[in-house]
């Protein structure tokens, strides 16, 4: 499950575009911030994607990439042209082919990695599609899970909804907005596809697993978000709309939280586990912002500076190391979700005051920017976090666990078999 959200100068009020996701993965698959430089290749180079090996780039540009560990693409990100993508899973009757192509993920990295504008990303996608199809395993333990996707694409001009069903698709250009939420949005109103005039493409949905992702009751509430603050949305509204919980407690229902909760292994096992922000400025500026570990509602969005990564952003696999950001912060992260109740009030402080601090301080830079100022106030913030959180931690030593017995026992089963350290 996830979210993706896309908003134009319009509704910002501001002149600027801005883009959010929260990317649900399983509960304890790590996601990794990188920076990826542009690069030249020697030709007939190939390039090694998830499952499949495809014909290099002679030149690619560079990125920041938010991505599972273990697999090549990345579930979103934006390039240094102002290109940003993210990618849904879409639940449909069409089923994966069974030799080995491109994943949504891939084809979302792809995309990125050479595509100057909104178009030429949509256009990538589709031809890569035409081409590979999409298959394979999409999830990180569950290897039977597998999906076909929708992407938000946009940059400063416009943005684009492409949703995809085996290798057909459906293509939509919007103005103003586009959300998307595990659930095919696009009917017979679209402005290109693959298939007849007049096919409805939302024919291929599965009704049953997209009714029980929650995807419409998401997509509407994000929806409801964006156009009740029109002319006036900045990042700090959009790090509002990713902490959305349908109830006071998360983890209740059928998956209608947009920051999404794991609670079990059978309905509720699906967690928000990174989340991204992205301004898109006049004159070719950036704002970008990670929370570089789950539950947006747990902790800060932070400045990330293409030029200037931290390290411990892009370290770690599939087992504790106290030089991964994404497991230090999982140790705080697993360990409060057995207190939520009590935790979220002592946390809000430090969240909402170190974001405002941030987004004020911060101006809209150069992708390739390094100026010391902005390193310091990206590398501040998740130093700030990092203590944050380990006195947190300290703090929940004392403090009675409040989780339900299923819950309790779901994070006492990921935590061990992962290692992290829980409180």
């Amino acid at each position: 499950m996830c979210d993706t959200c896309g908003i134009g100068p319009e509704l910002t009020g501001s002149g600027i575009s801005i883009f959010g996701k929260n990317s649900d993965r399983e509960a304890d698959e790590t996601q990794l911030v990188l920076s990826v430089p542009s690069k030249t290749y020697p030709s007939k180079e190939d390039l090694q994607c998830t499952y499949i090996a495809i014909p290099q780039a002679g030149e690619t540009f560079a990125m920041v990439l938010s991505k599972p560990f273990w697999m090549w693409g990345a579930e979103m990100g934006v390039n240094e042209k102002g290109v940003v993508i993210g990618n849904e899973a879409l639940f449909t009757k069409v089923k994966p082919e069974k030799t080995p192509g491109l994943i949504g993920m891939d084809l979302l990295r792809l995309a990125l990695e050479r595509s100057a504008n909104a178009g030429e990303a949509a256009q990538m996608i589709i031809e890569l599609l035409k081409k590979y199809g999409q298959a394979g395993p999409c999830g990180y333990r569950d290897k039977k899970f597998s999906y076909m996707n929708s992407f938000i694409i946009m940059d400063r001009q416009g943005i684009i909804k492409l949703e995809t069903a085996g290798r057909d698709y459906a293509l939509q250009r919007l103005g103003d907005h586009a959300v998307i939420s595990n659930g095919i949005t696009i009917a017979k109103d679209w402005d290109a596809s693959s298939l007849a005039a007049g096919t409805d493409f939302s024919k291929f949905s599965d009704p049953l697993i997209t009714y029980f992702s929650g995807s419409a009751f998401r997509k509407n509430r994000n929806q409801a978000s964006i156009l009740r603050a029109k002319g006036a949305i900045g990042a700090t509204d959009v790090f509002a709309m990713l902490r959305d919980h349908n109830a006071h407690v998360p983890a209740k229902g059928f998956n209608r939280d947009v920051c999404m909760h794991a609670s079990d292994p059978l309905i509720r096992k699906s967690q928000t586990t990174g989340s991204l922000v992205v301004e898109l400025h006049p004159a070719d500026k950036f704002r970008i912002f990670v929370t570089g570990g789950s539950a947006p509602c747990l902790t800060a969005f932070k400045p990330f500076i293409p030029a200037a990564p931290l390290r411990d952003l892009s370290v770690g696999a599939g087992y504790y190391s106290d030089q991964s950001f994404w497991w230090r912060h999982e140790a705080y992260h697993a360990s409060a979700i057995l207190r939520y109740e009590i935790v979220k009030p002592m946390v809000q402080k430090y969240i909402l005051d170190g974001e405002a601090q941030w987004t004020a301080k911060l101006p809209a830079h150069a992708w390739d920017s390094a100026d010391p100022l902005l390193t310091e106030i990206s590398h501040g913030a998740f130093r700030e976090s990092d203590s944050q959180e380990k006195a947190m931690i300290e703090r929940m030593k004392k403090i009675e666990k409040t989780a339900s017995i299923l819950s309790s026992w779901f994070w006492k089963r990921m935590t061990r078999r992962s290692g992290v350290p829980l409180v």
